[in-house]
């Protein structure tokens, strides 16, 4: 698998990651164990409340395991070294939720310098303009002005949403200022977030 990632922008689309068959799967699976004995939740999954939240997922759903494998390599292109997986979870915000600031992913490039953070959002229902999509500013990752900003900013002029069916991926530098958008379907709006980061001990911290 390919894709047609330019740093410039900093960001690109990956085509068929999951089924649509797949993606659903793994939804029900992920509720079905928010839903479950508290004892079998972890302390960062959040079973209730305006995004549910459940960490992990690669080790409790065995579909989402076939997601990190299919991803990982096309991760050489934002980290350009040895780099390891810290995070795979289920995020799903429910309607009028999801709304975030602008933010990065790891501590902000304020000179020009490797990225050091990678991360990829997979939709597991199509997103769309009105139920929570995530937004990101592209170039964002080479502009010190903005990454002093990150977690303060509600918009940005140049932002744009990431819209696709559900089983498709987005993949972006995480210093790319990014966020959910508020969910305004009557619908939730779940998908897995990826993070990848170096190896060396340079990766900062996760917004």
């Amino acid at each position: 698998m390919t894709i047609n990632y330019e740093d410039e922008v900093g960001w690109a689309r990956i085509d068929d990651v999951l089924s649509p068959e797949r993606a659903f799967s793994i939804t029900a699976a992920c509720l079905q164990i928010l839903d479950g004995p508290p004892d079998q939740l972890g302390p960062t999954d959040k079973p209730n409340g305006g995004t549910l939240r459940l960490g992990d997922v690669h080790l409790r759903v065995s579909a989402a395991a076939g997601v990190v494998a299919t991803v990982e390599p096309l991760v050489a292109q934002i980290i350009h070294g040895p780099h390891r997986l810290t995070e795979v979870t289920f995020r799903c915000p429910q309607p009028g939720f999801g709304g975030q600031q602008l933010h990065a992913d790891t501590l902000p490039r304020l000179a020009p310098g490797l990225d050091n953070c990678a991360t990829v959002i997979v939709p597991l229902v199509g997103f769309t303009e009105t139920n929570g999509a995530t937004r990101l500013v592209p170039g964002s990752h080479h502009r010190p002005d903005l990454q002093r900003q990150a977690g303060k900013l509600a918009e940005h002029r140049d932002e744009i949403r990431l819209l696709g069916p559900a089983g498709c991926g987005f993949i972006f530098s995480g210093h790319v200022l990014h966020s959910g958008t508020k969910n305004s379907s009557g619908e939730a709006r779940p998908a897995l977030q990826l993070v990848f980061r170096t190896s060396d001990g340079t990766d900062g911290d996760d917004r």
